[in-house]
């Protein structure tokens, strides 16, 4: 392990007001860093709470209570037994491709609802299911309804008898919207080893202390390509190549400035350029302004090329993070307590923590 290396990522994780720091290698922890001085607790994952239902759906088909990730919505609901929604499936879910209209920003549409689950079951399709891959937080609610159905228990309930309580994780809080639907978009807070152990079951291929907690051929599945329409999705996991490159070019801010989205055309072109990750680009584009929800959809304004696929994770608002990489066997998490100084303020703070996990493993 190159110590320099890992010293770098302890001491950006201490620049950026990391609230916890967690790196393993081969089930063996390597750095254990409560960063922020208050103990350690359970911290708001975010986004990141979308890998753990992952591993949640993952033990409901291990228990029979799912028959797998091509079963229709329309099973548990009804109500969706007619129209296109009838063929959408758990897949088209858990990769973003399920086609219900969706608002990019969840305070904006999904927080003021007292039903999360009934939200998502009202909404109209925009595309048809698995023809468009577009991040939508409704839809992966929907998941936590469908987990109900399914086992008879609430998501949350389900996940602490039969995930989180076979590895010894209790210290935790899930949040439920008014209707008593655990969120499955964001809202588990666990402590930064915990969310680690969870990453240890999935770089182990679902087992824990050789007893199998979920199906292999369901892990294999779920962390690796799932849909036709995004290379890099798994069942709610993204997949995380070895490089990546972004150009941005004078096409690029052409193209926008022809959309009539004026704004954003100086911002785009002041990066103009090739850049090695979106933690490189992403910062900047935010300080000159650039506003990518507002860019008119269909307008391409950078271009991505990837290398193979190195691992496995997912990250979150604030800058959480938790990522596999099965060759060099590392799990690392990083968080960020929305009571740090200048949390909202650095929302993207640490966005280079998966490049500096990939400095980690050997070439």
């Amino acid at each position: 392990m190159p110590t320099a290396q890992l010293d770098a990522l302890v001491d950006e994780a201490r620049a950026t007001n990391t609230s916890a720091l967690i790196v393993m290698r081969d089930g063996e922890v390597i750095v254990d860093e409560v960063i922020d001085g208050r103990g350690d607790r359970p911290i708001e994952t975010m986004s990141v709470t979308k890998a753990v239902l992952s591993l949640v759906v993952g033990r409901a088909v291990t228990l029979g209570h799912l028959p797998g990730a091509d079963v229709p919505v329309c099973e548990f609901f009804p109500e969706w037994r007619q129209g296109r929604k009838r063929d959408v499936t758990l897949r088209h879910l858990m990769t973003h491709t399920s086609g219900l209209q969706n608002v990019p920003m969840a305070p904006a549409e999904i927080y003021p609802s007292p039903d999360f689950v009934q939200l998502a079951l009202c909404a109209e399709l925009e595309h048809a299911p698995g023809s468009v891959f577009a991040y939508n937080n409704k839809a992966v609610n929907l998941i936590c309804g469908l987990l109900e159905r399914a086992t008879g228990q609430k998501a949350d309930d389900f996940a602490r008898a039969e995930l989180f309580g076979p590895l010894g994780i209790e210290d935790l809080f899930w949040v439920r919207d008014r209707a008593g639907n655990p969120h499955g978009m964001s809202g588990l807070s666990l402590r930064a080893r915990d969310l680690a152990r969870l990453g240890q079951l999935a770089l182990e291929g679902g087992e824990a202390g050789g007893r199998p907690l979920i199906h292999r051929d369901w892990m294999e599945e779920s962390t690796g390509p799932a849909t036709s329409a995004f290379p890099h999705m798994g069942l709610l996991w993204w997949l995380r190549p070895q490089w990546t490159r972004i150009l941005v070019t004078s096409g690029h801010v052409e193209a926008v400035a022809a959309s009539g989205f004026t704004p954003s055309v100086a911002a785009l072109k002041a990066c103009m350029g090739e850049w090695t990750s979106w933690g490189q680009l992403w910062p900047r584009l935010v300080a000159q302004g650039f506003d990518r929800e507002q860019v008119p959809r269909g307008v391409r304004w950078a271009d991505e090329q990837f290398g193979p696929v190195a691992g496995f994770g997912h990250d979150g608002w604030l800058g959480q993070h938790l990522h596999v990489l099965p060759g060099p066997g590392l799990v690392a998490v990083r968080l960020m307590d929305e009571g740090q100084p200048c949390a909202h303020e650095e929302a993207s703070a640490f966005a280079s923590f998966p490049d500096r996990l990939l400095a980690l493993a050997p070439a």
